[in-house]
């Protein structure tokens, strides 16, 4: 039970960051509701509210350490219920036109559908003995009195009721009204930064046979500015493969059987186009776009209301190609509760969350905005520097093919276990270097013989 006299918390929104943030407050609050204007299923399938959730997913290790934490004993929860646990070097993974080396760490993770996920954490949510989630409730307004937020005003589909509670969290995801709210209140919302990037998804679920792969995964990313397109291939739950294809700035993405074969035909790493060769029919093409990575700078207004914050996708959502939306959202909600430790619930708190989010959110966004602009028909705000920044990034890439040091330090950023910063490092510029240029003399080498020579150490070759 918590330890505060905190008495009332809503959560608009059951998605991922709506279930943590449920959780966190669990620990501060006498009760919880979780409100979503979706009837949620019964079982693993997508809903309408989460269009993305028939996409590709990943719990990169930074989310999933937080979720183990929530919740102790889910990992081992989703793998007994058919979530696939994977050997991080056991995959294949081809970028920057080549094959990335061994990873130093030892790295499970769990690979599932996003929405087997969600609803294994939905379960773990429900069970908590004071939440309560109540589905095809859409919020309306904010109910407030003076400088506070006091509640939610909800429409069933038929009435609308007033809900009052002392916290209301904002997760209802990137088409958030939060800004709008705010402004009826009087208060200024939040500038938006937005990075047009207009990215294209296709996916298929294929049975999984002996021999795919070994059973274990497949990333293949083009080099910009050229190539346009991305593809994974990831084990998930029911002995099935997730292939997707993304393809963004004009590339044509797949949209049926016929033009998702050729797509994967057509890749510089073929191995989720030889996974296809063995399948008469690969089933409906689940598709779906993203315009835009969007950002909304709450933790730069000076006046908030007490009682009311935004978390997850409502203030940043990714381009989902980097796979970080979930996993940021998590880490999202465990600041919220650091932020809860022992403080009042009014704007300090308020305020203080922004600024913890902030610092969250600016990893994540500095990897994806700055991959972005790797690409030049990206629009929108330019970090300063970001091209700098593109090339060095492109030099570890390619050193990260034959040097297990740094393929383990582009992965830890890459899984929001260490800053980006930390691949600039000396010691870790003075390992691109000399990896950059074992790579030079060994494509040399090749090139000249036509054949790899010894003691490069390439995945997946």
């Amino acid at each position: 039970m918590p330890r505060s006299l905190h008495r009332h918390a809503v959560v608009i929104g059951a998605s991922m960051a709506g279930l943590a943030t449920a959780r966190v407050l669990t620990d501060h609050f006498e009760s919880v509701t979780v409100l979503d204007r979706d009837p949620l299923p019964e079982g693993t399938g997508p809903r309408k509210g989460v269009p993305q959730g028939r996409q590709a997913h990943a719990l990169l290790s930074g989310g999933s350490r937080a979720i183990a934490e929530l919740f102790p004993g889910i990992m081992e929860e989703l793998v007994a219920d058919g979530a696939e646990l994977i050997e991080f070097n056991g995959g294949s993974w081809y970028q920057a036109d080549g094959y990335r080396a061994e990873c130093l760490v030892v790295r499970q993770v769990v690979s599932a559908s996003r929405p087997f996920i969600e609803a294994g954490v939905r379960r773990r949510v429900a069970a908590l003995g004071h939440v309560t989630i109540e589905t095809g409730h859409a919020v309306e307004t904010l109910l407030h009195a003076g400088d506070r937020v006091t509640g939610v005003k909800v429409f069933d589909g038929t009435t609308s009721r007033d809900i009052v509670a002392d916290l209301v969290v904002d997760c209802s995801g990137r088409a958030s009204h939060g800004a709008l709210w705010m402004e009826d209140l009087g208060y200024q919302a939040p500038d938006t930064v937005e990075v047009r990037c207009d990215v294209r998804y296709a996916s298929v679920i294929l049975p999984r046979r002996q021999g795919d792969l070994d059973k274990t995964f497949s990333v293949v990313i083009e080099s910009p500015p050229h190539g346009k397109r991305a593809a994974f291939l990831l084990p998930i739950e029911g002995d099935r493969w997730i292939a997707t294809i993304t393809a963004g700035y004009g590339a044509e993405a797949p949209t049926d059987e016929a033009s998702f074969r050729a797509a994967a035909a057509s890749l510089p790493s073929l191995e989720i186009h030889q996974v296809l060769q063995g399948l008469d029919q690969l089933g409906p093409v689940a598709t779906h776009r993203l315009i835009s990575s969007k950002r909304r700078r709450y933790e730069r207004l000076r006046d908030v209301p007490a009682g009311f914050l935004a978390l997850g996708d409502a203030i940043c959502s990714f381009n989902p190609l980097y796979g970080q939306g979930m996993s940021s959202a998590v880490l999202q909600a465990v600041a919220l509760g650091e932020c809860l430790q022992g403080s009042e619930n009014d704007q300090a708190l308020v305020r203080a969350f922004y600024r913890r989010a902030a610092k969250v959110i600016a990893n994540p966004w500095q990897i994806a905005v700055g991959s972005d602009f790797a690409y030049p028909e990206t629009t929108g705000p330019k970090p300063a520097g970001t091209d700098l920044v593109n090339r060095y990034i492109t030099r570890v890439l390619r050193a990260a093919q034959v040097s297990p040091e740094v393929n383990t330090a582009m992965i830890l950023v890459q899984n929001l276990l260490a800053p980006p910063s930390s691949l600039m490092r000396p010691s870790m510029m003075r390992a691109v270097r000399r990896a950059s240029r074992d790579l030079a003399r060994h494509r040399r080498v090749e090139g000249a013989t036509g054949r790899r020579p010894a003691g490069v150490v390439t995945a997946g070759a």
